[in-house]
């Protein structure tokens, strides 16, 4: 599990009939300071974020999980949003 921004959003024409119905957003991954750590990428998202939301992302077989269809062809998923983080 790890933390990405929301940076934009992915329309797609086509897709895999186990995905219909599913919003597909461009995330950012960052680190806890918010900073950048990698290259963009698409994720399902399963909690209505939004642009700039933070939010906690699923990557390999576990993205499957949270969606209907555990056999979707799917590498991330937004499974929450993060309202704070405390650092200790």
């Amino acid at each position: 599990m790890f933390l990405g921004k929301v940076v934009g959003k992915a329309i797609l024409t086509q897709k895999d009939p186990s995905l219909e119905g599913g919003k597909f957003l461009v995330v950012e991954p960052v680190n806890r300071r918010g900073e950048s750590v990698g290259k963009p990428f698409v994720a399902l998202d399963t909690v209505q974020a939004g642009q700039d939301d933070l939010v906690f992302l699923v990557k390999g077989r576990e993205a499957c999980i949270p969606w209907h269809n555990q056999f979707s062809p799917l590498d991330a998923t937004i499974v929450g949003i993060v309202d704070g983080m405390a650092t200790d």
